[in-house]
């Protein structure tokens, strides 16, 4: 039965990736979520069905577009593998308790944040909006009332100390340090995760950031980070890893 429903997963998880690396790409070109169909984004002709079957369609096609050749960006297809991936992990490792729910939504959120982020600099309020919405609903469902307000506090506290480190990043730099959408990201993976656990989150974010703006600081001369994407992987590190890293972070502040 755990093997059916991973397979299940997979298959599910392959197709919508590739929906929401579509959506990453139409959000920030201010593109109907639904209307055109898909299509090519170089010569703009519309896909025929067999053109659009998630991981299958690339490798048949060779990663190009059947009409004009042109290359398909490969974090389309990036995508469609991780939510595959992580749908079926999700499951692997936590079956259908509520961080099954957590680390799939947070997927989600990281597959649409993932194209629009590293494309466009741009992570939609949408997103975040409907993905703290879920979390929400998750946490007054499989927790007392009392801790589930302590998870939407947690988003709130943690949108105040991003907010606070962008201010003084500001002053330091004499630039933007910090994007909006970062700063909202973090409300999200602080009702995710809780308190403790969401300063890890950051630092992890921070250290995958910093190992990615090393092997690109040559091409990107302006040091702008996509940092939206390794914030989610932090979080989902921390999800991952918890029953590691819950006890020790309760052990060291005595909780």
């Amino acid at each position: 039965m755990d093997l059916f429903i991973t397979i299940w997963l997979f298959i599910f998880g392959a197709i919508f990736g590739s929906f929401l690396g579509c959506m990453g790409y139409r959000i920030p070109n201010k593109i109907k979520t639904t209307y055109p169909s898909s299509f090519c984004s170089n010569c703009k002709k519309p896909l025929k069905w067999y053109m659009n079957i998630p991981i299958i369609s690339y490798i048949f096609l060779g990663g190009k577009c059947a009409y004009c050749k042109e290359k398909i960006g490969f974090i389309y297809f990036l995508c469609e593998i991780l939510g595959a991936v992580l749908f079926a992990l999700n499951y692997i490792l936590f079956k259908f308790d509520i961080n099954f729910f957590i680390s799939t939504i947070l997927a989600c959120v990281f597959i649409v944040t993932l194209v629009s982020d590293f494309k466009y600099y741009y992570i939609s309020d949408r997103v975040l909006i409907m993905g703290a919405v879920l979390l929400i609903i998750v946490m007054f469902i499989f927790m007392d009332t009392t801790d589930a307000i302590m998870r939407v506090t947690t988003g709130i506290i943690m949108f105040a100390v991003m907010f606070g480190i962008k201010i003084m990043g500001n002053r330091m730099f004499n630039k933007e340090s910090l994007g909006d959408g970062d700063i909202k990201l973090m409300a999200v993976i602080g009702i995710s995760v809780g308190l403790l656990n969401s300063f890890v989150a950051l630092f992890f974010g921070s250290l995958t950031g910093l190992i990615y703006s090393l092997f690109t600081l040559k091409k990107n001369k302006e040091g702008l980070i996509p940092f939206g994407p390794f914030l989610i992987i932090g979080a989902m590190l921390v999800i991952y890893f918890s029953s590691y890293i819950t006890p020790y972070l309760e052990e060291l502040f005595s909780i």
